[in-house]
């Protein structure tokens, strides 16, 4: 009979792979049912039906918490909790999570910074298809973040994303062909891959196809050129946006229009690009293409100061200096100027040697002052050098020194600076600083001995 040649363990497995298979399918149905009510913003609901499958190894679930809780939808926004709940969806193989993981630990977000660790996620998601991963391990591999440099192994990461479609991957692997990096040059391989990735509105390849020079391709001073980053502005690309700007601005390949390039500078400031924020500044202080207005002034330098911009942070200084559209407040001001200078801003280098030989926000200390000053000589800035050949001429904070003063009025005459001249002529009788004729015979008709100036002689374009 055929009862008897069927033996008991063999119905039992059959029975528990039909039991698996219900119970797969029932998961499978209450995950659907979740993500309805999550689509329609249902977020209690979908906590309700998602939590219970999670809790007993629902990959997708658990990933699909891990947002809801790094998102705040449905409950309070909890990144440890995301974390958590990204960790165990990773460690059921979902591609999601482990890539979710990876940038936790490449950020240092509810855990400690980790390359090792992000690269060993990264890895896994893109092994399971998750082409986000396999961009990012491409831009890892060229950057040499977290791994050896290897343009090559670059190439190959972004050509898997490419072949997915992937329009940064497009993009990233065009820049290795027109560079020749880990693969043999090929501009017209890269200008293809480009276009491709501008096809899909990737506002950065619209942009570059338009920046391009001739031996690429594209004349960038081109009506075709300037119409492409048109486009990409008109797009929302910030960048663009404030080239556009800066051509309205400046009259060059548009006709010269303030008004218009102040627009644009606004779009670009809201897109939240700093140096489009402090030029927008810079235009309501001083009313270009536009009414002045302070107010507007002080909220677009912060908006920039707040992303750490120097120039931004030294405007900002420069108006508690003054007290426009704010209290004047020294003490303030140097701390703006003190973080610009800390970021390599010569201009606010000067506002701190200024500050310290003058005591303005701080204790008056004409060592320190020459400190800074010589930073900012050392950086260039006319106004510092001349400064410093002040103090070595006077013996404030250093070393009384002709020969030094001398020097560094040079370097500032040089530079055009409207009194090192007159201070240089009377240190320099030989000439050892190679002026002209021309600019002796001016400087020996005058005798000028200027203080120093107050910070911000220049703008803080």
């Amino acid at each position: 009979m055929l009862s008897q040649s069927i033996n008991p363990p063999a119905v039992f497995r059959i029975f528990l792979l039909l039991f698996v298979f219900i119970l797969l399918a029932g998961c499978s149905k209450d995950y659907e049912d979740g993500l309805q009510a999550y689509e329609e913003k249902d977020y209690a609901k979908a906590l309700e039906i998602w939590r219970p499958l999670a809790e007993r190894g629902d990959a997708e679930a658990q990933f699909s918490l891990g947002y809801m809780y790094a998102k705040g939808q449905g409950v309070e926004a909890d990144q440890d909790t995301a974390l958590s709940w990204y960790r165990r969806a990773a460690e059921n193989g979902h591609a999601k999570g482990q890539f979710n993981l990876g940038l936790a630990y490449q950020r240092g977000q509810s855990v400690e910074k980790d390359m090792n660790q992000a690269i060993k996620w990264f890895r896994k998601s893109a092994a399971g298809g998750h082409v986000p991963a396999m961009y990012i391990l491409g831009l890892l591999s060229v950057q040499g973040m977290g791994m050896d440099k290897d343009p090559a192994a670059a190439v190959e990461w972004f050509e898997k994303a490419s072949a997915k479609g992937d329009s940064r991957a497009q993009l990233a692997l065009a820049m290795m062909y027109l560079e020749g990096l880990g693969v043999e040059k090929d501009i017209e391989k890269a200008m293809a891959l480009m276009r491709k990735s501008a096809e899909q509105k990737n506002l950065e390849a619209i942009y570059r196809l338009g920046m391009m020079n001739p031996a690429r391709g594209v004349d960038k001073n081109s009506p075709q050129a300037v119409e492409k980053i048109r486009k990409a502005a008109e797009l929302g690309y910030a960048q663009a946006q404030y080239d556009l700007a800066e051509m309205y601005l400046k009259g060059k390949n548009l006709e010269k229009d303030p008004k218009a390039s102040r627009a644009w500078l606004e779009k670009a400031a809201a897109n939240g690009l700093p140096r489009a924020q402090n030029d927008l500044g810079y235009m309501y202080l001083n009313g270009i293409g536009g009414k002045a207005d302070l107010e507007k002034a002080f909220k677009w330098f912060n908006a920039a100061a707040e992303k750490d911009f120097p120039k931004a942070l030294y405007a900002l200084g420069k108006l508690y200096t003054e007290g426009k559209g704010v209290e004047q407040n020294d003490l303030k001001a140097f701390e703006l100027y003190k973080k610009a200078a800390d970021l390599g801003d010569p201009e606010a280098m000067y506002a701190v040697g200024y500050a310290y030989s003058n005591g303005r926000g701080v204790e008056k200390s004409d060592a320190m002052g020459a400190e800074w000053f010589r930073k900012g000589s050392d950086a260039g800035h006319a106004e510092s050098q001349f400064a410093l050949g002040n103090l070595y001429a006077n013996g404030f904070g250093v070393t009384k020194s002709n020969e030094q003063a001398a020097k560094w009025y040079c370097l500032a005459a040089r530079q055009g600076h409207p009194h090192a001249l007159d201070m240089l002529i009377s240190r320099d009788p030989d000439n050892s600083c190679g002026l002209s004729q021309e600019l002796l015979d001016q400087a020996r008709k005058k005798s000028v001995d200027s203080p120093l100036p107050e910070p911000g002689a220049k703008d803080n374009r």
